[in-house]
């Protein structure tokens, strides 16, 4: 398994773009549950049609990989790409965002000393922002899609795998997050952005829970029928989803060091964050940490992700948290 996991990271890709969450509270987007769930709704069944065609005798557990797998393994997947150049979806930023407001007052962004740097930043910048999107009140990156499918597949993948040689269910989603945090600390992290981002490990979570779900008797899963398999109900985002996915109400750990992005973050969000204690303090955004306060329920891989910081085993980002720096 040592060796599996860095072989699974870099069959990724070696550049990870981040969202800056802060950027969208300046024109919050409308919500796209509707939009999405029809999307996943149509992917998921061309997904059924392909394994009914190609795979007709598979287990349900080998239909439920399939069908994440359908979405694409690596970053940036068609469905993201398809959503960031769409003009049907409410996101932010969008073409029509100024680039005053686009870049430079991004928590990443940083003063530098020369004209030519700062126009490097702000193209850097354009390529590494993702979109902010609106699923159910919950606002999260468009990133957090290809960590729902991908990573969300990969996950599932690790978890098969190792149920064979471990003692536990338990030590087998173990396993299955261990890939998660293997790439935040490195490739997908570290290495590519200098985030280590806890909100990606929770969507990641997320997928490998779908693909659970798909082969439970709840409100949606594959049954099998004459045709092959099917979906029983209609699949809603919105149950996966959670408060959990959005990186200012769970943030995550900025390093200083030199990245593939080459812009250290440590310094410049801890000192961004604070020109945005006025917005979080507005009743607009006071009232979305409301919701999410009375809606987060925490995963198994949050708990778990939790005991890890506490043990210092992983990096703790409660220093870059918009509510202890504001009250500070």
């Amino acid at each position: 398994m040592k060796i599996v996991l860095p072989i699974i990271i870099l069959n990724l890709t070696i550049f990870a773009g981040e969202v800056d969450q802060y950027l969208a509270w300046n024109q919050l987007p409308n919500d796209e549950s509707h939009y999405l769930n029809k999307l996943f709704n149509t992917e998921i069944q061309a997904a059924l049609d392909e394994i009914n065609k190609n795979h007709n005798d598979c287990s349900c557990e080998e239909a439920a990989g399939k069908i994440l797998k359908h979405f694409g393994i690596g970053l940036n997947t068609r469905l993201e790409k398809q959503l960031k150049n769409s003009t049907e979806i409410d996101k932010y930023p969008n073409d029509e965002t100024h680039i005053s407001e686009r870049y430079k007052k991004s928590i990443f962004r940083r003063e530098l000393p020369f004209k030519n740097l700062e126009q490097y930043q702000d193209y850097s910048l354009e390529i590494y922002i993702d979109e902010v999107v609106n699923v159910g009140g919950i606002y999260i990156g468009l990133d957090k899609l290809t960590h729902f499918t991908a990573s969300g597949f990969l996950y599932y993948k690790i978890y098969r795998l190792a149920l064979e040689f471990v003692e536990s269910k338990e030590a087998a989603m173990q396993m299955a997050i261990a890939m998660g945090i293997y790439g935040e600390k490195y490739i997908l992290g570290k290495i590519s952005s200098g985030v280590f981002s806890y909100a990606d490990l929770e969507s990641n979570f997320q997928g490998f829970q779908l693909a659970l779900d798909l082969c439970k008797a709840g409100p949606t899963h594959l049954k099998r029928s004459g045709r092959g398999w099917e979906l029983e109900g209609v699949f809603d985002l919105r149950n996966y989803v959670n408060p959990f996915w959005d990186e200012s109400y769970n943030p995550s750990y900025y390093y200083e060091n030199q990245n593939l992005s080459l812009m250290p973050k440590s310094q410049a969000v801890l000192q961004n964050i604070p020109h945005y204690c006025l917005k979080f303090q507005s009743d607009r955004i006071q009232g979305i940490f409301d919701y999410y306060d009375s809606m987060a329920k925490p995963s198994y891989s949050v708990k778990y992700l939790q005991q890890l910081i506490e043990k210092g085993e992983l990096p703790d980002p409660s220093p870059f948290y918009i509510r202890t720096i504001c009250e500070e």
